[in-house]
This record gives structure tokens, sequence and C-alpha cells, in this order.
């Protein structure tokens, strides 16, 4: 996209010899501009450089009483040079004059103070290459600025009403295109440039020039804002020349206060001794008042916009706020849903798992058999520790047989049933039951005394004995006697 397209033009300002101003927009965020459009095809060397030192001057120039560079597009095609500068809603000086003009009233001094003072500001940022210092105590005189062979000296040369604007409430000094740089303070310049009614003596006359031009040309705007009028005026071009070198004009009316008509006496002076400086003139108390005033009213518009900028700040808190509860609020719905249908399946299974084991049970008893019942959590667990099995051989307990066991155990042995026996009272008497030994298993008699005493303890029990006569291995040993 090239530079002309970035813009949408609004409105033509004025025209000039060597081109025009437009208002523009900058589309990509609306802000207002102004252009100033100059076709330098037709310009010679002198103009050329003129030209070029503006837009240098007007890149090296950043103070809120001076009207704001923005940025130069070059279009070599064309042979054309737009200058991008702030747009200032209110208008210039001359209007404001000519407004209180047509009404017949006068400006009241309170607002010519306050123009007077924002201009030697911005003259003050021109002349000596820094800001003008801020005011701690009104009653202390300025500390004279460094001026070194680097300070850049800025004269404008061409102050007047059309070159004063209002933006904002503030009075900005603009058109720098007869603006002139020099190394020093000290160094003059020897070109006539400038508006008749408001030049200097000796640029007049075509003589060298200091940063003091400024000061008698700003001296004679500030008449005309209190007498609505130029302080030299003429029919001829010779007759207005020859009253500027006399330096003679009517006063300001009276309803101006002395103090006014005494600093505009001491711009509007011939001999550049008895001229003051910006510097000079700034150390009069109403001017220090006024600046004070100024930065008040700067650090209540600075207070304002950074309150701007938290309530923007905050109302962004306020909205990450809200979306973070939107969100936690989903979430926290989005685990609510799965925990009810986490619910519900378990809720399902559970009921399905009922539901079958009711048909069982109907079926059972349909069936005529006694319906199964459920295990227990203990017998789940007995079960599930006779399932587990060891690592190497089994259990001896599960080798060990009984009776019973070898009973079944082979077809020949099948006669080895057992027999209830009498109580042992009535059967020791008929049988000989001896107590093995380690070279004869029946060859050692039994102490039948010994038997029937021991009998009398279980007259209830009873023996059983195998085919092979040998007691039961369930009797009981006592004394290390068999039972």
């Amino acid at each position: 996209m090239s530079s002309e397209e970035e813009y949408e033009i609004l409105e033509l300002i004025g025209r000039g010899s060597f081109g025009c101003v437009r208002k523009v927009r900058r589309i990509r965020d609306g802000k207002l501009l102004v252009r100033k459009e100059i076709q330098y095809g037709h310009m010679n060397q002198k103009e050329r450089s003129q030209l070029v030192a503006e837009c240098r001057i007007l890149s090296e120039l950043n103070h809120p009483n001076i009207v704001q560079y923005v940025h130069h597009a070059h279009i070599p095609e064309r042979h054309m040079l737009f200058l991008y500068m702030e747009y200032c809603d209110g208008g210039d000086l001359s209007h404001i004059i000519k407004t209180y003009r047509n009404s017949n009233e006068y400006l009241p001094e309170g607002i010519i103070w306050n123009i007077f003072t924002q201009i030697l500001m911005a003259l003050y940022r021109c002349h000596y290459g820094v800001n003008s210092p801020l005011i701690t105590n009104i009653y202390q005189d300025l500390e004279y600025p460094t001026i070194t062979d680097q300070t850049r000296v800025i004269i404008h040369r061409d102050i007047k009403p059309d070159n004063i604007f209002l933006a904002n409430g503030n009075f900005k000094l603009g058109d720098f295109g007869l603006a002139k740089s020099l190394n020093t303070e000290m160094e003059f310049a020897s070109t006539c440039v400038g508006t008749p009614y408001y030049m200097s003596p000796e640029v007049l006359l075509d003589k060298p020039y200091s940063p003091l031009c400024d000061i008698w040309s700003l001296g004679c705007v500030i008449y005309e804002l209190c007498a609505l009028h130029p302080p030299f005026q003429a029919k001829t071009h010779l007759q207005l020349q020859q009253r500027i070198q006399e330096g003679r004009y009517p006063s300001i009316p009276g309803h101006y206060s002395n103090a006014l008509r005494r600093v505009i006496d001491s711009c509007i002076q011939v001999d550049l001794q008895q001229r003051g400086s910006t510097f000079e003139i700034l150390q009069d108390l109403h001017f220090k008042i006024q600046m004070k005033d100024l930065q008040l009213k700067n650090y209540e518009i600075n207070l304002k916009k950074f309150e701007g900028e938290l309530m923007s700040k905050e109302q962004e808190l306020i909205k990450a706020r809200s979306s973070l509860n939107e969100e936690l609020n989903y979430q926290r719905a989005l685990i609510e849903q799965e925990m009810e249908e986490i619910r519900i399946n378990y809720q399902n299974e559970f009921q399905y798992v009922v539901e079958k084991e009711v048909k069982l049970r109907m079926k059972q008893i349909q069936q005529g058999q006694s319906p199964t019942r459920p295990k227990s959590s203990q017998q789940y667990y007995n079960s599930a520790a006779s399932d587990v099995s060891m690592g190497t051989s089994p259990s001896p307990m599960k080798l060990m047989k009984g009776p019973r066991d070898r009973e079944n155990e082979s077809p020949g042995r099948a006669g080895l049933n057992r027999r209830p026996l009498q109580l042992i009272n009535d059967d020791v008497a008929s049988k000989k039951y001896t107590k093995p030994s380690a070279n004869n298993a029946f060859s050692v008699p039994i102490n039948k005394t010994l038997l029937t005493k021991n009998a009398k303890l279980f007259e209830k029990a009873r023996l059983y004995d195998d085919q092979d006569g040998l007691p039961s291995p369930f009797l009981r040993r006592f004394n290390n006697d068999w039972v």
C-alpha cells in the first residue's frame, strides 16, 4: 500500500504557490492529520534546499506548543513531497482575532497572557535547543540554559497569527517553511524573508539577524491580540518599512494592564540591546505564574490520562474475570455431567445384576431346586485363598490319607471296612493290643490294667479298628501308651 492509499482525503484547507494543504484521515486508526503537498518540480535549488531544511527541522522539534511533525513521503515520479503533521481542530490565531474584531469585542487579558506564555515556551525550545525549565518557585530566577557548539538554534522567521494554531486548549507554533537552522545562537542569518507587518527592522533592511527577530514578530502578534490590528500599518510598502524602522506605534487599549504593555514594548524594540530575549522575558513574574499554571494543568491531564488507562485496565480485568468464571462454570457443568453419566451407568449395571440374579432364583424355584444363596464376602475370601497354589511342591497336608481315603485306594483293599466297636471297657478283654516296638510292631503286650483304667475316661467314646487288628489312628495317646 502506497503512502497515498493509507490516507483518506477529507477536505482542502488552503493553497500556496508550490502546492496545497489538505485534511486527511489515517485509515489504520482514524487519526486526523494535515498533509502539506509540495510540488518541487519548478523549484530552484535554493527553494529545494529550504524544503529539505524544513523536513529536518520539523523532525527535530518535539514540544507540546509546536505543531507535531508525523512523517513525510516522497513521490519522485510526480515530483511531490507530502508532509504529514498534527491536525489542529481549533483553527489559527487570525481566525480568533477576526471573530473578536467583527463582534467589536476585545480578548480577555488572561487569554492573551496564556497565548503569550505558550508561544514563548515554544520559542525557548527553538532558540536554546531545550525545553523551558519547570517552575518550582515563582519568585526564583530561571537558570540560563547551557549553549554548546552542538546546540542547534532554530529561527522561525515567519511568526504571525496565521502560523499559531489552537488544538485541545493549547496554542502551537507551526509552519516552519521559512525557518532557518543555525549552529549556535551567536550566528546571524542574512536573508530577507517573512511577512512585512510582523518583520523586524534587521530582517527588513536585509541585515544579519538572530533569534531576536522572532521576539519582535511575537511582540507584534501579541499587540494585534490586544488592539485587533497590527502595530505598524501603512498604505505602501515603503511607508510600512519606514514606520517599522522608527519603531513607533500606538499604545494598546487602556483597559489592559501596564505589565502587559511593558512586556509588549520590551519585544518591539528597534535597538537589539533593548529587545529582550526569550529567557529574559520569561523571568517576568506574570509568565512564571502562567507557566506554573500550565504545569499544573499538564499534571492534571496526565493524571486523568493515567486514570483512564487504569480504568481501561480495570475493565479488561473485569472482562477477564468474567471470562474465567464462565470457563469455570462450563468445566464444572461438564464434570457434573460426566459424574451423572457415571452414576447412571452404575445404576443400570446394578439393576442388570439384580434382575439377572432374580431370574436365576426364579428359575431354580420353578425347577424344584433350592435357590443358591450368593456367597458372602468371607466365602469369597476363603475361596480366593484356596485357589492360590504353591510355587514348588504341593502341601504335605494334601498328600496325607486317612482310613477312608485308603479304603477306596485300590480294589485289593476293599475289605478294610471300618466297624463300630463296643465301649472300650467291654472290648478290651477280648482283644490283645500290643504296643509296637522297633523290631516287632506287635511283640510287646499291652498293660490291660492301664487300658481298663483309661477306658473309664471314655465310656461314651467308640473306637474303630482296622481289619489288620491295629487301633484306629484317631485314638488318643496317654502317657505314651495307646488308648
